[in-house]
This record gives C-alpha cells, sequence and structure tokens, in this order.
C-alpha cells in the first residue's frame, strides 16, 4: 500500500508541503483530511492534479458541474468557456496521470436550454478523443424514479450519459466483478431445459439421441444500461447533484483490482470515496467546498 495511506491520521485540516510522487503518492496541498483508505483535499482539482506523477493513478471518476449550473453563489454559472477551458484543462491531466491501463469514467447531462437539449455532452466525447482518450463505451443510467416535474412539451428526465474512455487500448476490464443475477428465476429456468434449442444432438444407444445443455447462469455480465435510484438520502450540505453509492461502485469494480487508485476531481461529499473505502481501493477525492467534505467521516462510518 502506498505510504500516505499506510499511516493513521485523525480528522482535521493538515499543513503539509510535501509534493505527490509516484511512489508514495505523498500530497502537496495545504488542506487535507485523511481518513480511511484515502484523503479527501480542499482545493482547486487542477491544482492536486499537477502535482501528481504521470501514470499513477488507476481510475479517475467524476461528474462535473452541469452547464448553467451556479458557480459560487455570487450570479456565475459554468457557461461553455468553462468546459473550453479549464475542464479540458482538466482533462488533460488527468490523461498525463493515469495509467496505461487506466480509465477516465464521466457521469455527465446537458441542461435543456429553451426548446433545445444541450448538445456539450456530445461536444464533450469529440473533444476528449482530440486529446487521445479511447472512447471505449457509453453507459446510459436508467432512473426508475427520476425526481418530480412538470414541463410544457417534454417528459420527466429519468437518464443520465457516463462516458467511458480508456487511456490506451490496453484499459482494465473485471466484469467477472461486478456479475448480476440472470432475470429467469428457478420455474423460468426449468422452462428453458425443455426447449428445443436447449438440446443437441448426440449418438446415444439408448436410442434418445440428444443431450441437454444448460439453459444459462444464474448470474451473467450486466449491460450497459444501469439502472439505479438517484440519491434520496438526507442533503444537509445541499450539494446540487448527488449520485448513488451503487454508480462508482459499479465502475470501480468493472475497471479496477482491489488496492489501486482511484481519484474524483469533482468529489462533492465524497460518494466516489465511500464507494472505493467499501471496495477496498484507495481514493484521492478533491473539491474546493469543504461544507461538502464535512460529511464524509459520517458517510463512511454508516457506508451512504
Amino acid at each position: 500500500m502506498h505510504s500516505f495511506l499506510s499511516r493513521s491520521f485523525p480528522l482535521a485540516v493538515a499543513n503539509r508541503t510535501t509534493r505527490y510522487s509516484k511512489a508514495s503518492i505523498e500530497i502537496a496541498l495545504p488542506e487535507e483530511t485523511r481518513i480511511g483508505l484515502g484523503r479527501f483535499v480542499i482545493d482547486d482539482c487542477l491544482n492536486v492534479l499537477t502535482e501528481l506523477d504521470d501514470e499513477s493513478v488507476d481510475l479517475v471518476i467524476t461528474s462535473p458541474p452541469y452547464d448553467g449550473q451556479a458557480k459560487y453563489g455570487n450570479g456565475e454559472r459554468y457557461e461553455r468557456e468553462w468546459y473550453t477551458g479549464t475542464f479540458l484543462s482538466i482533462t488533460k491531466e488527468v490523461y498525463r496521470v493515469l495509467r496505461p491501463h487506466g480509465s477516465f469514467v464521466l457521469n455527465y447531462r446537458s441542461k435543456r436550454h429553451g426548446d433545445e437539449r444541450g448538445l456539450l455532452q456530445y461536444e464533450l466525447v469529440f473533444w476528449l478523443r482530440e486529446q487521445g482518450f479511447l472512447f471505449a463505451e457509453d453507459f446510459i443510467w436508467g432512473k426508475p424514479s427520476p425526481p418530480p416535474g412538470r414541463f410544457n412539451r417534454y417528459l420527466k428526465d429519468a437518464v443520465e450519459y457516463v462516458f467511458h474512455f480508456g487511456k490506451t487500448p490496453q484499459w482494465q476490464f473485471f466484469p467477472e466483478q461486478c456479475l448480476t443475477p440472470a432475470r429467469w428465476d428457478a420455474r423460468d429456468r426449468e422452462r428453458r431445459k425443455k426447449l428445443a434449442h436447449n438440446y443437441e444432438r448426440v449418438n446415444e444407444p439408448s436410442g434418445q439421441g440428444r443431450k441437454r445443455v444448460q439453459a444459462g447462469p444464474d448470474m451473467v455480465r450486466p449491460s450497459t444500461l444501469l439502472l439505479m435510484e438517484p440519491e434520496f438520502l438526507p442533503n444537509p450540505t445541499e450539494h446540487p447533484s448527488r449520485f448513488p453509492v451503487a454508480l462508482p461502485a459499479f465502475f470501480i469494480n468493472l475497471l479496477t483490482k482491489s488496492g489501486q487508485l482511484v481519484v474524483d476531481p469533482f468529489a462533492g461529499t465524497g460518494t466516489t470515496a465511500v464507494a472505493a473505502e467499501q471496495l477496498g481501493r484507495q481514493w484521492l477525492c478533491v473539491d474546493t467546498n469543504a461544507t461538502y467534505a464535512s460529511v464524509l467521516p459520517e458517510r463512511l462510518r454508516t457506508g451512504h
């Protein structure tokens, strides 16, 4: 285990000036909270990423601010220029720090603007490909119980995109770590065993002439449609857009092994940290808002 995670520290802000290093992932930032298997840093994520060594991270998973979202509570908002400038500077650093087998998972959904859905969610894919990322897969996060709302000519927004980018064609992939129960039940499984296509012809002395083929495993690979409820738990910090622990947990299982390092540069209330901690991964979370980070110790204690 990397040395910066091997020691126990009280839950408090620490003043340190040590740089990150590839061997130890030591942190060089003024405000940090160390807890469990990782660390939460209160700072601009670009400052943090630039201090990380090349090829030192196994997975980056995050959900950046949505376009038009309020910025500092002073009337400023995240406009297109922020994505074409600051955000692409951040993803450039993400590409640099990822190991060759590493992945970048981006949860993003464009807002509606007047009569149209914004196109930024699609433009981001092209921009990241231009930076060198491989567009490995797009997942749909389907929300069975989306937030309520009544719109003039639109339905309730029940989906978000989760884009998976690889740094190289050698990105890690562990589907056996996130198998899901097969949808057919025991009775259906017995019915399937009797279907003609579940038999193959064989030459048997008994003359029966066929042998049963198993209908299918009880546990199967999941699909790219991720049906997960939105986060309905209490929100004391009033974070505007939280995702459920199950979302980062799915990708941490799919794309990393135990003990590897997961980074979330827009960590909010630390949902990625909760998932990584539960799954035995080291984690580094960053956000500019200390209020959001204040709830993390309780979240790690309760597991949600």
